[in-house]
């Protein structure tokens, strides 16, 4: 289905935010396939307070308690209202939460830290390096950290604890450090955190803080020993083991099962591709904007995930690679030739395994594209 509407310059101002790492809610009507705003975004900028601005903004205030829950308690969820004008159909909306970025605060810039740090990097975290040994937190060693700090364990860890959600990696070379930076935190709001050690230096640091008076739900909020169980021995894999258990608590896994698949934005790497979106469109070129708004089953990307497609037949971003990214590539360029605004796609990878041109994954997912600009 293909529909007309007006399409408003959203992009520039949404990239701002989000080069000053602030976070936007966003809005995208996602069917029926015959509803007549298909495809019209909705940005909401969320702090100093809300402000909705795109093709969609007049819908704001119907979308409140939507936004109430991807700020709270999900990052991705589909809802459906009844936009302002709209008396014949009911729309269905993705709603999702993009950025700000991640921040993993590693303490201890050894060789675990060094190894870790480019892999966290890869996986959109921003990194801050923290060591009171000027030698070990040098660009040198870590030329993609965003902070390198350099002062007392106890101090760094209070800058921590007052930032928003910060994910806390804790390899220092001694447990005393580990129990300064654990005090210091017993009152903030970590997304994660994980301490290294063997079973015997974690349960005396446990029992240590228990003695204080820490919190029991602050000690169980902990991963020690740090990272997922996979055996390893040197930094390189003790590195995969915790980016590996990161992953899982980003995409909600608890005990290896894995929750609501709608619960989580795939957002990594938006900035980045909208980045290059802009520096098209800004020639007067125009450009496609391919999200995933449905899925079910096995597919490679989740909600949100996203991928810009160019008049050449060039690609930024990925929606999962393999063939239901070149329909997706095709079925954009269509749009772009017959000039209209946007467009549904239903991709079905459950086809026969064995045919050549078969997915390795079993699911089906629903892509919007938005024309831009």
């Amino acid at each position: 289905m293909t529909v007309d509407h007006p399409t408003q310059h959203w992009l520039p101002r949404a990239l701002a935010s989000l080069r000053r790492d602030e976070t936007l809610l966003t809005a995208l009507v996602i069917g029926p396939d015959e509803h007549p705003r298909l495809g019209e975004r909705l940005i909401v900028e969320v702090c100093p307070s809300r402000i909705p601005y795109g093709p969609l903004s007049d819908a704001a205030a119907a979308l409140d308690d939507s936004f109430d829950r991807v700020i709270g308690e999900v990052s991705a969820m589909i809802v459906e209202a009844r936009l302002p004008g709209d008396h014949a159909h009911a729309a269905r909306l993705l709603v999702s939460r993009i950025g700000p970025h991640d921040t993993a605060w590693i303490f201890g810039a050894g060789h675990i830290a060094q190894a870790l740090a480019p892999l966290l990097t890869g996986l959109g975290f921003r990194i801050h390096v923290c060591d009171d040994r000027a030698e070990f937190a040098t660009a040198e060693r870590f030329p993609d950290a965003s902070q390198r700090l350099v002062d007392s364990f106890p101090r760094m860890a209070r800058a921590c604890a007052s930032s928003q959600r910060p994910w806390v990696v804790l390899v220092t070379r001694g447990h005393l450090h580990d129990e300064q930076i654990l005090r210091a935190l017993r009152h903030s709001d970590c997304a994660y955190l994980g301490m290294i050690g063997s079973k015997r230096r974690v349960r005396s640091v446990m029992d240590r803080l228990k003695g204080e008076g820490a919190a029991a739900e602050f000690m169980n909020r902990i991963h020690a020993p740090i990272g997922v169980p996979i055996g390893a021995d040197s930094p390189q894999e003790i590195a995969v083991s915790i980016a590996a258990e990161m992953i899982a608590v980003r995409r909600g896994v608890d005990a290896g099962q894995r929750l609501s698949p709608g619960a989580t934005a795939d957002t990594s790497g938006i900035s980045e591709l909208w980045s290059r979106v802009a520096e098209v469109i800004t020639t007067g070129r125009p450009a496609v904007l391919a999200t995933i708004v449905e899925r079910k089953g096995s597919t490679p990307r989740g909600l949100g995930a996203q991928m810009a497609v160019f008049a050449d037949g060039a690609i930024a971003g990925t929606i999962g690679g393999g063939c239901g990214e070149e329909e997706v590539r095709t079925a954009a360029r269509r749009l772009l030739v017959a000039d209209q605004p946007a467009s549904l796609l239903t991709i079905d990878l459950t086809g026969d395994p064995r045919a050549e041109s078969a997915d390795i994954c079993g699911g089906r997912y629903a892509v919007v594209l938005e024309r831009l600009p």
